[in-house]
């Protein structure tokens, strides 16, 4: 793993860069007033429960960096166990007195350079803010509670597919694309039902930075939330302080708006503001779907003019909406695509394009992972590097490219054409876990790899994402499985690994072994053996040297060529047996 550690890119630390990336990222905003909450009798305030509170500090992880007070995880975690009930009395008190702990509220800020952006702009820098972990188990408190009211009938829209459990950018994917299909559906003309779709996508500037906290408070008094809870938060915001470090020495900035990227609350509090956008009265056949702070708009209307006029009448009230809240769109970031043009657009990092085919969607992904494969495939040589279990970590990281949104486009990827560039990327990652030769068949890498093919991995996916309420991920992998095997059974291709490995779940399902560059020439026969070679013109001949009469191919040379009757008997005697090709692996697990 050593292999994959780069220098680590420094945080700026020139003083006026610094100060001018804070200035932009963190914009001053003169607070409104807004009185607080009133105060509740305690005994009206529930108090922090054991279950609640463990559910609170369990997602806690170890070895994660620290916040401004330096106490590692592990000692928090071993504190909150050892002293669980001071714990939960002090988390109590503070949701009864209305306080979060102003220690908490100090935020360390961590620049990171966005890839590909000038070093110079205080714009390419992405904030991260480090804060206290005790604090961040408060903040699950309050996040618990918040979403028993969020969730409920007088919570959230239904539109909002970002922060919230079970859902996720697939679904706000498949929400525009069903609208987008229904439209198309049918015939134009003489009575049709096909209606022209135009699919819009709205970025807000500087977004969870420049949430105002009046209409935070304003959306959650809105929303009935409890007025212990309202409070809470009304302190949560007050006396923030932003910490960071130049050449100079370390220095503060008061924090006067947004919710602090890395927190836990800010999510939440977030989506409670931006719900009045999604709930917005919108022209008729228009339609609006959010993902955090990406907003989506479908307009469908049978003519062109309509769906222009519908369109800038939408985009007018959402921009006025998100001005009220003090929030800007990046206009040079907006993107409109009319269904059934030739453009593409990018929704959530899925390109739609305007016949829904997904065809150009396959080949950016595709580029995509073939970049990160070109640099993986570096750390993995066929001789030396890792091992083949570690190898398959890292051609994780290629699937996963490949793979993200595909029960949006998993249609398209049963076209051959469109599928087959992502297919070879597959295959090219799994041939480097088990350092084989570019001649082995896809269906042999893919055994040996134990990774099942590409397009059985995005019928699982899509299978998976339709069960989603349901704990089937072992069933569906089961069903992947079984229709491997029964393409590995009916294959013509890679006939000698089948001969040594007919079934392929005790296979992949071992627990020990690695596969390596001399291993995997045994299994597959493409290697140093003169048939091979010979067949790939790097020999004359086929012939075995010592005997003529034979082809020099894996099975004569494992099996029968006397040059190794001596190595052969030393494994009849260690396996107990005769050592035949269909016994082999066998033996091996």
């Amino acid at each position: 793993m050593s292999r994959l550690k780069a220098p680590r890119t420094s945080p700026p630390t020139a003083p006026d860069l610094v100060r001018r990336a804070v200035s932009t990222l963190f914009p001053s905003v003169v607070p409104r007033l807004i009185g607080a909450p009133p105060v509740l009798e305690e005994y009206l305030i529930p108090e922090v429960g054991v279950e609640e509170l463990r559910w609170a500090y369990r997602p806690v992880r170890i070895g994660a960096a620290p916040g401004p007070d330096g106490i590692p995880n592990t000692a928090l975690k071993a504190a909150v166990e050892a002293c669980f009930d001071s714990f939960r009395r002090v988390f109590t008190a503070c949701l009864r007195e209305g306080c979060f702990p102003a220690r908490w509220k100090r935020q360390r800020l961590v620049l990171m350079l966005k890839p590909g952006k000038p070093a110079a702009e205080p714009s390419s820098y992405r904030p991260l803010c480090m804060l206290d972990t005790a604090g961040k188990i408060l903040e699950r408190i309050m996040v618990g509670r918040l979403e028993a009211h969020t969730e409920g009938p007088a919570g959230l829209a239904d539109s909002q597919f970002g922060f919230r459990k079970r859902r996720s950018t697939v679904d706000a994917i498949q929400t525009v694309l069903s609208t987008a299909r229904s439209a198309i559906s049918g015939k134009r003309w003489h009575r049709g039902t096909k209606k022209y779709c135009a699919i819009i996508t709205l970025d807000v500037k500087n977004a969870f930075n420049s949430a105002r906290w009046d209409k935070i408070l304003t959306a959650l008094s809105q929303m009935e939330v409890p007025a212990y809870l309202q409070r809470m938060v009304f302190n949560y915001f007050r006396g923030r302080v932003l910490e960071f470090t130049t050449d100079e020495g370390a220095e503060t900035y008061e924090v006067t708006a947004g919710v602090p990227q890395g927190s836990v609350l800010g999510p939440i509090l977030w989506n409670v503001m931006y719900d009045r956008i999604l709930r917005l009265e919108l022209p008729r056949s228009a339609k609006i779907v959010g993902f955090a702070d990406d907003i989506a708009i479908t307009v469908v209307a049978k003519h062109l003019d309509l769906v222009e006029y519908y369109s800038n009448e939408t985009i007018r009230l959402v921009r006025a909406a998100l001005t009220e809240l003090g929030l800007q769109t990046a206009d040079q970031k907006t993107e409109v695509l009319l269904v059934t043009s030739r453009k593409v657009t990018e929704t959530i990092s899925v390109h739609i394009d305007a016949r829904l085919r997904f065809e150009e969607h396959l080949r950016i992904v595709s580029d995509k992972a073939n970049r990160i494969a070109g640099a993986l495939l570096g750390l993995m040589p066929n001789i030396g590097g890792p091992r083949s279990s570690r190898r398959r970590l890292y051609s994780s990281v290629v699937d996963s490219i490949l793979l993200y949104g595909a029960p949006a486009w998993s249609e398209a990827a049963k076209k051959q054409s469109y599928a087959r560039q992502a297919v070879s990327i597959h295959r090219r990652a799994c041939l480097r876990v088990i350092c084989g030769f570019c001649s082995i068949s896809h269906e042999t890498t893919y055994v040996l790899a134990s990774i099942p093919p590409l397009t059985l991995l995005i019928d699982e996916r899509s299978r998976l994402y339709l069960r989603r309420l349901e704990n089937v991920e072992s069933e569906e992998r089961a069903k992947t499985i079984e229709e491997w095997q029964a393409q590995w059974t009916c294959s013509r291709k890679g006939r000698w690994t089948h001969r040594l490995i007919p079934n392929i779940i005790p296979w992949i399902e071992r627990r020990h072994g690695e596969v390596n560059y001399h291993l995997t020439q045994l299994l597959t026969g493409h290697g140093c053996f003169r048939s091979y070679l010979c067949r790939t013109n790097n020999d004359t001949g086929d012939q075995c040297p010592v005997c003529p009469a034979a082809v020099e191919d894996v099975e004569h040379v494992i099996f029968r060529c006397p040059r190794f009757t001596e190595e052969r008997e030393v494994l009849h005697h260690l396996f107990g047996g005769p050592l035949e090709p269909e016994t082999l692996v066998g033996f091996m697990l």
